[in-house]
């Protein structure tokens, strides 16, 4: 067959193959591949909508999730240890596919993937929404309560006979609304594995080399955004009663400053379901690879650690079966930078983790403010705290165009910055002395909440509603100050006939509150609170891009998700168990309802703040030892090398035929 003749037979072929790949490469979702949308067919597009993603993810998962956990441990009497499960439940379901998604997922339709895990994001805030819908009204205890409480003064009818078996059904069904939360948290962190694995990787494919750090800090900083929103969208919802949906809120007795408060949870919840669903869809609508993805591939120079990798993963056989799976993972193992930067990783994100889900809590016990304060407070610092240092991480490494080592060291000297910043949480406003946990009752001495002269009222620790008597000393209850009797005047409510502060009768002897002031050590705390998110936040990006650099192109999406794995399993989801053990441990008064132990309601300050300290620095400095022996380990390739990517099979076919076609020029 002539020169002439083969050209005919071949260009056809050629044609076919061209035009299925530039149809394959068009945005949109089946026969909706109209020209007018093809403009959201780029890198800058996807990264957008990614960020729309990660902002929700923040907004639900780290800003309204951890901002509610004290209302609900109020609302479902729960510990600081049971209700950081919760928290931690997110990283529960997302063990497994985490290794599923980031082995497999590299050589799948990643955008597909992305938008199911999406979906099934909005069907987790409906789970862990349920409890409100299903559940039972909220009882409290006050001192005048006509609803649903029981009375709070000195009586002899305070009993424990009011324990009936409805508090026992009540109390089961506390539990199976508590399997609700983990299972709803469950469903998000599985929902949210694509996005965190392939969904990098397909940024990292699909972007010049440097510039990889710099997007996915934008989308990093976008879920800092949207922690930050849901601070202040979730605390500001706690003003509103959590039973508004179900009962007449005009008359209610309690106000939003009284620490049997429980404000709507549920409602920042909700909220998320409708913005998952749609941001599902222009997810869906990408493609495998964008335009121009084997010319990025090209210009790409490999950083990875020098063990052979590069080339036994390039292989087009390679990672397309489990019988892979364990040569891919000792390859990574094998690693020592990889392995190192992982443990880094975990140090950082026990802390990240733990002061996430209380931040909002420790800001309300240090400085004697309520929730949705310091929920606000918490959204106002994230926004320019971790946002800016996400944004900072990952610009200073596109401006000195770091490599590798460079990278590592830079993550090295912000965790050091702020591990010096421990000693921040020393910073608290001073309480004033409760009587019978840090001072004496006032006519008799002894360091118990039960005493001589409210031994006959019956009193609980069910209920904390503090009264302050004129000397600024705090009493639990007006039962534990000893009233029998109490008047509301000019909207302030008072109490007299307390037989634990004054023998005096027909006298008002203690109003309402805690006596509680704040202080200026609130203003300073914020700003190096600031400085804490800066530093600690400037690594994310920077150590993902590292991850990127350090092992082969075709393994990202594994070593990514094995990453993820490890710092879930033992960052995410022990960080906030631990630092709720340690909250827990500085416990002064426990929730007691019928014997049953709940939530806490005081606790001790200085304690407090001194285990969260020694718990900081311990961590950071741990990190800075794991990060530095990844740059010491490091084995750079001895000479630059273009990375060496597997080809689907209708590139191959195309290669083959431009080889040919030379082959006829001959």
């Amino acid at each position: 067959m002539d020169k002439t003749k083969q050209e005919e037979v071949l260009l056809p072929v050629s044609s076919r193959m061209v035009a299925d790949q530039n149809e394959e490469r068009r945005y949109g979702c089946g026969p909706m591949k109209s020209g007018c949308i093809q403009r959201l067919n780029s890198i800058r597009w996807h990264v957008f909508w990614q960020c729309i993603f990660n902002f929700f993810e923040g907004f639900i998962v780290n800003g309204v999730v951890n901002v509610i956990i004290p209302a609900l441990e109020k609302r479902y009497e729960l510990s600081s240890s049971k209700s950081a499960i919760i928290a931690s439940a997110n990283d529960f379901g997302a063990f497994v596919l985490l290794i599923f998604i980031g082995y497999f997922g590299e050589r799948r339709h990643k955008p597909k993937l992305m938008s199911a895990g999406i979906l099934l994001m909005a069907f987790g805030c409906l789970v862990f929404s349920l409890p409100q819908f299903i559940g039972e009204k909220y009882a409290y205890t006050i001192s005048d309560s006509s609803m649903n409480g029981s009375d709070n003064l000195c009586s002899t009818r305070n009993t424990t006979s009011s324990c009936s078996s409805d508090v026992d059904d009540i109390k089961e069904y506390f539990k199976a609304y508590y399997a609700l939360f983990i299972v709803g948290q469950m469903l998000l962190g599985i929902g949210a594995v694509p996005m965190f694995t392939i969904g990098l990787s397909y940024i990292d494919e699909n972007c010049k080399q440097k510039l990889t750090s710099f997007y996915i800090g934008l989308t990093f900083c976008s879920a800092a955004v949207g922690v930050a929103i849901g601070y202040i969208v979730g605390g500001n919802v706690l003003n509103v009663f959590v039973d508004v949906d179900k009962i007449d809120i005009a008359n209610l007795p309690l106000t939003s400053s009284d620490p049997q408060w429980v404000g709507a949870w549920w409602i920042g919840i909700i909220i998320a379901v409708p913005a998952f669903i749609l941001v599902a869809f222009p997810i869906l609508g990408y493609p495998r690879h964008l335009p121009g993805y084997e010319e990025l591939q090209k210009q790409r120079k490999s950083e990875a650690y020098d063990n052979d990798a590069e080339e036994i993963t390039a292989q087009a056989s390679f990672g397309k079966n489990w019988k892979d799976f364990p040569r891919s993972f000792l390859l990574l193992i094998k690693n020592p930078t990889y392995v190192f930067i992982c443990l880094g990783s975990v140090c950082e994100t026990l802390l990240i983790g733990g002061t996430a889900t209380f931040g909002a809590k420790i800001i309300k016990e240090f400085f004697n403010v309520d929730l949705a304060t310091a929920g606000t407070i918490m959204g106002a610092i994230t926004i320019p705290g971790s946002g800016g240092g996400m944004i900072f991480g990952g610009y200073m490494v596109k401006r000195l165009n770091l490599k590798l080592r460079g990278i590592i060291y830079f993550c090295c000297i912000s965790i050091g910055l702020a591990a010096l910043l421990g000693p921040s949480f020393l910073a608290s406003c001073p309480s004033q002395p409760l009587a019978g946990v840090s001072t004496d009752y006032k006519v008799e001495s002894g360091t118990s909440l039960i005493a001589g002269c409210n031994n006959d009222c019956g009193c609980t620790t069910a209920g904390f509603e503090p009264v302050c008597d004129q000397n600024k000393t705090v009493y639990f209850s007006p039962c534990h100050a000893g009233c029998t009797e109490a008047i509301i005047t000019n909207g302030t409510k008072s109490y007299m006939n307390c037989d634990c502060i004054s023998s005096a009768q027909n006298t008002v002897l203690a109003v309402s509150g805690s006596c509680s002031d704040n202080c200026n050590w609130f203003y300073v705390f914020c700003v190096l609170l600031f400085l804490i998110m800066w530093f600690t936040f400037s690594t994310m990006s920077p150590i993902v891009t590292a991850i990127f650099r350090c092992v082969p192109h075709d393994q990202r999406s594994f070593a990514i998700g094995l990453q993820l794995l490890i710092v879930r399993l033992l960052g995410t989801t022990p960080g906030p168990i631990f630092l709720g053990a340690i909250i827990d441990s500085s416990c002064d008064v426990w929730q007691d309802t019928c014997g049953e132990k709940g939530s806490c309601w005081i606790y001790n300050k200085t304690d407090l703040g001194l285990r969260i300290m020694v718990w900081w620095i311990c961590l950071k400095v741990l990190g800075l030892i794991f990060l530095f022996l990844a740059a010491k380990f490091y084995k750079p390739r001895k000479e630059s090398t273009e990375i060496k990517v597997s080809q689907p099979e209708s590139v191959k076919e195309s290669k083959i035929y431009d080889k040919e076609k030379d082959f006829t020029k001959l």
